[in-house]
């Protein structure tokens, strides 16, 4: 049995597919609030709602308490505050999502550039078997072990001391939002009110199955506003489905 309590490889049922996009971070690496930063003339949060509700039949976007009316969300996308914790921000979005959902995204604004075919995916996975599915690309670098040590005057010290040991590349990936989840798997890891870092962890360590799919080199990861300058380069070649060519047109005009 799985963590979900059905049995593994049997297929997810045909129901609908929601998705809970994480917004609720106060943005301390960034310097303020980055979800409602500007990219081509939407908010951050603004793009992986659209593509969300372009993949799935319905969307919960948590944000923070004190600034829940600072966006009017699209009709239908249902907001709600976030918590202290990601993963108490992860359970409020369960919360207002149906409880006959048969599978559940978990993204974040972070990653706003994700496409809608993207979501297809990591859901279709789940439908097809798994109890999760998130995305994944190759390491293409080197990823070294390092020890902060403290600094001191001698010639050549540093904060950091690199150590000998280097991660695989033939067995790590690097893992993107949205992910993907069986509904009863994930209400399931999160029953106890325990806390992770993200949600496959705690559905695998329950003996869930999570599977990695294909990434999209795009897709990355907003922490900075060097990062977001980046993601608005990028959203010069990313194709927003089923947005209207005058509203594509007008959003590009504003990244140029």
């Amino acid at each position: 049995m799985t963590g979900g309590g059905c049995p593994a490889g049997v297929p997810a049922g045909g129901g609908a597919a929601w998705a809970i996009v994480l917004a609720a971070g106060g943005g301390t690496r960034f310097g303020g609030p980055k979800q409602f930063a500007d990219l081509g003339g939407d908010p951050l949060v603004a793009h992986p709602v659209r593509s969300a509700s372009a993949a799935c039949d319905g969307v919960v976007v948590v944000l923070p308490a004190s600034l829940l009316d600072g966006w009017v969300p699209p009709t239908g996308v249902r907001a709600v505050p976030g918590g202290a914790t990601r993963a108490e921000s992860v359970r409020a979005g369960l919360a207002a999502v149906p409880a006959d959902a048969d599978v559940i995204v978990v993204t974040d604004a972070a990653h706003p550039l994700a496409s809608p075919a993207l979501y297809r995916a990591v859901v279709a996975a789940v439908r097809a078997g798994a109890d999760g599915a998130v995305p994944g690309l190759p390491l293409t670098e080197v990823v070294k072990e390092v020890r902060e040590i403290p600094r001191d005057d001698s010639p050549g010290a540093g904060t950091d001391l690199v150590t000998g040991a280097s991660l695989p590349r033939e067995t790590h990936r690097l893992v993107q939002t949205p992910h993907a989840f069986r509904a009863t798997a994930l209400r399931a890891a999160h029953a106890g009110a325990v806390e992770a870092v993200e949600d496959s962890a705690m559905v695998a360590d329950a003996g869930g199955r999570v599977v990695v799919v294909a990434g999209e080199p795009a897709n990355i990861h907003v922490t900075t506003p060097e990062e977001l300058d980046l993601a608005r380069l990028l959203l010069i070649h990313v194709q927003d489905e089923g947005e209207p060519d005058e509203h594509r047109a007008a959003r590009l005009s504003t990244v140029r």
